[in-house]
């Protein structure tokens, strides 16, 4: 099972200016093929959201389509319409056998004529309206032998096959099956047809079946809904090609006056800037006299009353060439803004008031979603499986699967709705309409040890900790609280009984073994100016500096000079704010090096005992492992498969920047290690790179790092490696291993030398992914099996079969239970192992890890190692708070006067800024530690 050496032909990715995707080929490690399914646990049967697809026909036409003149791409989608409705003498017969892209990409199931040119013209602007006419030339390009596929030559898993490419198959038949409802519905996704999508269906008629709680829609705000859809995907699986059919949510923009809508947002954010959520933003607008569809480029922060330009000989405002050429008078010509809507190649700035423009239907919001508008998305998402179950078998009347007409529907649908698939039908498809069966596993629990009993019982994915100490309790050697006075003061919480709530605080700690030295200082900030008077905090965060800044320094003096001494600072704070948070986090990690804990003095004023006491606990296990104590430890048995030799455990992620953040702000990567065989202690390793770059970039000399902490004294070092890598997609698993696999041995090499280098496994985390579990369910009885209180497949559950991988040793692991909706595992991927691991030992071993996460007493849905290593990329993002935001920066960032690309200068100066703003990284006091925790 050792990865063999074949040569491989990289995927390009990461090519460089110097070296096209062409010329990048490399000697690449064949990933294990999966040594066995694993025998571990008690069988039982779940079914998934997969659906056999199963293939009549023999062969399919791949043509490649290019229109002259060429369009732009929403406008191409546009012709593909039209296309569709020609009745070219040549083609019309031929229009109810094709599946396109509405780009490049068209199959046939019957042979075109060549050479195929088709004309057709649109008309444009108001009547009588302009034609334009566009020619399509439809290019065959390749004859796809589909009879392999159907007797599912490739599906077997033979090696032989491994470097056949299954891609123009699929992406044919991702486009078949996608065809009705790309007719029909709203398509959100990476702009990827041929792969996968998330299609928003509008007319509800065909969801007049479904009770009220399971419409397709929620309002999130005054400007925002939520809108429910429906992903398909098709993907080949062990001697079976299938369809995972899921649900998906996004927010839309309400159609309405654009000027309310910025308005609105501009009250919900305390005056940001509306750029975060314009980004791409269609409109539409009639002061012309007919209705004229604009693309958002720009909000210019003038009124129409002071924003000038040439006009002829004359230079007028906004609000005169409107009254003038339009006879149009505006009502908000000195307080609302106005947009810019020229095209790239517009040799001048088109300006249109925002008053007079509506958001057009259909519109994504690509913005971050407020905090309120955030809980009523988590509302509308949080669905039970049967709920989910329900919702998945209307999406596949929706897709054309099925037929809409089933018991509980209604038996008559609107004349206007077309029920039949004829696209499946001509192309000799049919789709299973049962989720397939599975037979899964359920792992056993691990044992847990604390340090004054061991918990031998352990079920469902938690436990109770009352009455148990940690295995090593911290030593505080000072601390402080900080009361931060922003917002109004709760109920009952004058200084006195702040103090006894701390004293409380100190008690629960005790109690769990944390040794305490000494009293702790009480510090207050000033009252804090609100947001409405200090938007982006600034003044707030300069008192909160101030006050933290004299302390260390007075405790610098107390310690004679040890500074590392000031264990933490308990911030106390009134309510949640976005920017006071990460201001403490990023000044107290970078600046004074020292721990910090925030709690909310609401949840301190709780009248429960037993939830007052649960917080205090949930605390209390951040400040013991980020001031270097154990919480908690598996049983000897369960950890053994680690311990067999001295092994290092890594997790690896990179973060990237938002649709609403700056361009060009950095991507950060994170790389975490375990220091002992105690696999408890997860030291980061942080860098800021190149915005949007996955491949971690700095990744040698962050392993180095790793290397470097392991043991804690100089020359010990691991005997064995073993890797988790977080958020890459399939298409990356070639650039992972050219890219970090050699930057890995690279770093190998640094630290052994001519000694032998530990063998290495590295295994991919994917959790965005659209594959759910369902308790198994009789299609005649409809009983379902073995389940949890909350409807959910039980936590320990594994599948490596019937949905994996056709050539990966991959597999599904729900190590958790569902606190509330429908459960998620983690797919994970074996893409390199020398260590030659068994399935059990690889998923028994992750899912036993899974309980080592320090800062809860639940299992978690991620191997620890990932999720800690995802939890030190987002306390990155504190460090940079402003650029990922979008919020206003320091400094003007405005590229140069007369740059070739000012959108590419400003990125630039964006990124170099950021960099300054990062600095030398994390403070020295703790970089040692789990700082990020």
């Amino acid at each position: 099972m050792s990865p063999a050496q074949v040569e491989r032909p990289s995927d390009g990715l990461l090519a460089t200016d110097s070296e096209s995707s062409e010329d990048v080929t490399s000697l690449l490690p064949t990933p294990p093929s999966r040594p066995g399914a694993g025998k571990a646990g008690l069988s039982v049967k779940v079914q998934a959201n997969f659906f056999r697809v199963n293939i009549q026909g023999k062969c399919i036409y791949e043509y490649t389509v290019s229109i002259s003149p060429e369009p732009s791409p929403s406008r191409g989608v546009e012709l593909f319409k039209l296309l569709e409705r020609s009745r070219a003498q040549e083609w019309r017969e031929f229009v109810p056998f094709i599946a396109h892209d509405r780009h490049t990409k068209l199959y046939s199931v019957r042979e075109l004529p060549q050479p195929l040119v088709v004309e057709v013209i649109e008309k444009v602007g108001p009547p009588p309206h302009r034609e334009h006419t566009f020619t399509f030339n439809i290019k065959k390009n390749s004859e796809l032998n589909i009879e392999d596929l159907s007797k599912y030559v490739f599906l077997k898993g033979d090696l032989e096959y491994w470097n056949y490419n299954t891609s123009p198959v699929i992406a044919a038949y991702n486009l078949i099956l996608q065809k009705f409802a790309s007719s029909t519905a709203t398509r959100v996704g990476g702009g990827d047809e041929v792969r996968s999508g998330c299609y928003y269906f509008k007319d509800t008629e065909y969801r007049s079946s479904l009770p009220k709680y399971l419409q397709p829609q929620r309002s999130l705000s005054d400007r925002l809904q939520a809108w429910g859809g429906v992903f398909v995907s098709v993907r080949p699986v062990r001697n079976q090609l299938m369809v995972n059919v899921g649900l998906c949510v996004s927010a839309f923009h309400k159609s309405r006056n654009l000027g309310e809508a910025i308005s609105i947002f501009r009250r919900a954010s305390h005056g940001a800037d509306p750029t975060r959520f314009l980004q791409k933003l269609k409109v539409t607008s009639q002061y012309r006299g007919y209705v004229t569809t604009m693309r958002v480029q720009e909000v210019v922060d003038k009124p129409p009353a002071t924003l000038r330009f040439q006009w002829g000989n004359e230079n007028v405002s906004v609000v005169d060439y409107l009254k003038q050429r339009y006879n149009t008078t505006l009502r908000h010509a000195t307080d609302w803004p106005v947009i810019n809507v020229a095209g790239k190649k517009s040799p001048h700035p088109v300006y249109v008031p925002v008053e007079l423009c509506w958001i057009a239907d259909d519109q994504l919001y690509r913005g971050k979603l407020e905090d309120n508008e955030a809980r009523e998305m988590i509302k509308f998402a949080c669905r039970k499986p049967d709920d989910n179950r329900v919702l998945i078998d209307e999406g596949l009347r929706l897709l054309g699967f099925s037929k809409p007409n089933v018991t509980g529907a209604k038996q008559s649908m609107p004349t206007n709705v077309k029920i039949d698939n004829a696209t499946l039908g001509n192309f000799d498809v049919t789709v299973d309409p049962y989720m397939v069966d599975i037979l899964a596993r359920v792992l056993p629990c691990p044992k847990l040890q604390y340090g004054n009993r061991r918990l031998d019982n352990v079920k469902d994915g938690g436990w109770n900790t009352l009455g148990c100490k940690f295995v090593r309790g911290a030593v505080v050697e000072s601390w402080c609280v900080l009361n931060v006075k922003d917002g109004p003061v709760q109920p009952s919480t004058n200084d006195l009984t702040l103090e006894s709530l701390c004293k409380d605080f100190e008690k629960k700690c005790k109690d769990c073994g944390i040794v305490f030295k000494g009293t702790p200082m009480i510090l207050k900030t000033e009252a804090l100016p609100d947001i409405q008077r200090d938007a982006y905090r600034r003044q707030a965060l300069a008192e909160i500096h101030r006050v933290i800044k004299n302390w260390c320094d007075a405790n610098f003096k107390r310690s004679n000079g040890n500074r590392a001494k000031s264990s933490f600072i308990l911030v106390l704070l009134r309510r949640r704010d976005n920017f006071i948070y990460p201001g403490i986090k990023r000044m107290c990690d970078l600046e004074f090096g020292v721990h910090t804990l925030h709690v909310l003095i609401p949840k301190l004023c709780s009248t429960t005992p037993s939830k007052l006491d649960q917080y205090y606990a949930n605390v209390a296990l951040k400040l013991n492992i980020k001031l270097g104590g154990v919480n908690h430890l598996l049983g000897e048995g369960d950890v053994r498969w680690l311990k067999q030799k001295k092994t290092m455990v890594v997790g690896m992620d990179v973060t990237h920047p938002s649709p609403g953040s700056h361009v060009g702000t950095p991507s950060i990567a994170a790389v975490v290690a375990s220091v002992d065989d105690s696999f408890v202690h997860f030291p980061a390793s942080l860098r800021c790179q190149i915005s949007k770059q996955e491949m971690i970039g700095d990744l040698r000399a962050m392993f180095n790092e790793r290397l470097h902490a392991y043991g804690g004294r100089p020359g010990t070092l691991p005997e064995r490696v073993m890797v988790y890598r977080d958020g890459v997609s399939e298409t990356q698993y070639d650039a992972v291993l050219r890219d970090e696999l050699q930057s890995i041995k690279g770093a190998f090499a640094d630290k052994y030398g001519n000694s032998p280098h530990p063998p290495l496994t590295l295994v991919v985390c994917g959790k965005r992914h659209h594959v759910r579990l369902f308790p198994a369910q009789d299609q005649t009885s409809n009983k379902t099996g073995v389940k949890d209180r909350s409807g959910n497949t039980l936590a320990g559950t594994v599948v490596d079969n019937t949905i994996t991988s056709v050539f990966y040793f991959d597999f599904y692991l729900q190590a958790h239970a569902a606190i509330q909706g429908h459960v998620r595992g983690t797919h994970y991927i074996v893409l390199y192992d020398e260590n030659n691991l068994g399935s059990d030992e690889v998923q028994q071993g992750t899912y036993n890890a899974s309980y080592l996460y320090a800062r809860a007493s639940k299992s978690v849905s991620l191997v620890p190692p990932a999720y800690y290593a995802d939890l030190a990329c987002e306390r990155g993002r504190y460090y940079l708070h402003n650029f990922f935001d979008g919020n206003e920066l320091d400094e003007d960032r405005r590229g140069s006067a007369g740059s070739a690309d000012p959108k590419e200068d400003d990125g630039r100066l964006v990124f170099n800024k950021a960099l300054k703003a990062w600095g030398e990284g994390v403070h020295g006091n703790l970089k040692d530690s789990m700082f990020y925790i």
